[in-house]
C-alpha cells in the first residue's frame, strides 16, 4: 500500500496531526516493527550496555533495547516533539525507573563525554542525514572502544529497489571506513517489497 505524499513527507520530521498519524504507521506497520527488532538483535545488547538511538521515532526499537539493557541506560534522540511524546508514552515505566532518557534535538546537540556508549544505531534515518562523514565521526567519538554502530535502511516511496538499498549500504560503508571503524559487515533482512540492509562496524 502506497502512503499518500502528504503523509510520506512527515517521516523526516513528524509534527501536528499528520505527525501523530505517521507515528501510528511507524508503530503498527509490520515491516517497520521487524526492521527495528532485527536491528536491535544484531547489536547483541548486553544487560549493562549504554545505548543511543538516533531518530528514535515512536520508540519501538527503544522498547526492544530496554528488554536487553536491563541494568544499563538507553537514550533516544529525535528532533520531533511528536515522536518523543509517543516514545515516552510507550516506554513510560523505563523513564520512571531512569533506564531511559529521551532527548529533543539532533547530533549537533549531543552532549556528554567521549567513549560514552556501547552501541549506537539508527533505523531508516540515514537517508535524511546530509553529512554522513560528520555523522559517523560523532558516532566514533561517543562510542567506547569496542563499541558497535549499526545503520539500517529500507528504501520507501516511489520506485524502491534492492539496488537502492545496497547503494546506501556502500555509501555508509565508505564513510565508516574513512572514520576508522573496523570489522564492518552488511546484513540483509528479507522483507516485502524489498529487503532491509544493515551495516555494522566496531570502534577499535
Amino acid at each position: 500500500m502506497r502512503i499518500p505524499d502528504t503523509i510520506a513527507t512527515q517521516f523526516e520530521h513528524p509534527r501536528g496531526l499528520l505527525g501523530h498519524m505517521t507515528g501510528w504507521i511507524m508503530a503498527h506497520r509490520t515491516s517497520n516493527k521487524d526492521r527495528n527488532r532485527w536491528t536491535v538483535d544484531l547489536l547483541d545488547i548486553q544487560p549493562t550496555d549504554h545505548v543511543l538511538e538516533l531518530g528514535c521515532g515512536p520508540g519501538l526499537a527503544l522498547q526492544s533495547c530496554l528488554s536487553h539493557a536491563t541494568e544499563g541506560l538507553v537514550v533516544g534522540l529525535d528532533h520531533s516533539e511528536t515522536m518523543l511524546a509517543q516514545a515516552a508514552a510507550r516506554n513510560r515505566h523505563a523513564i520512571k525507573d531512569k533506564r531511559l532518557e529521551l532527548w529533543l534535538g539532533s547530533l549537533r546537540e549531543l552532549s556528554g563525554s567521549a567513549d560514552q556508549y556501547d552501541k549506537i544505531y539508527s533505523v531508516n534515518v540515514v537517508q535524511f542525514l546530509e553529512d554522513l562523514q560528520a555523522v559517523f565521526s560523532v558516532f566514533h567519538h561517543h562510542l567506547k572502544p569496542g563499541g558497535m554502530v549499526a545503520t539500517t535502511y529500507m528504501p520507501r516511496g516511489q520506485n524502491p529497489s534492492k539496488a537502492k538499498a545496497w547503494q546506501m549500504a556502500d555509501e555508509v560503508t565508505r564513510h565508516m571506513v574513512r572514520t576508522g571503524f573496523t570489522q564492518i559487515r552488511t546484513e540483509e533482512l528479507a522483507l516485502k517489497p524489498i529487503p532491509a540492509i544493515c551495516v555494522l562496524g566496531t570502534r577499535s
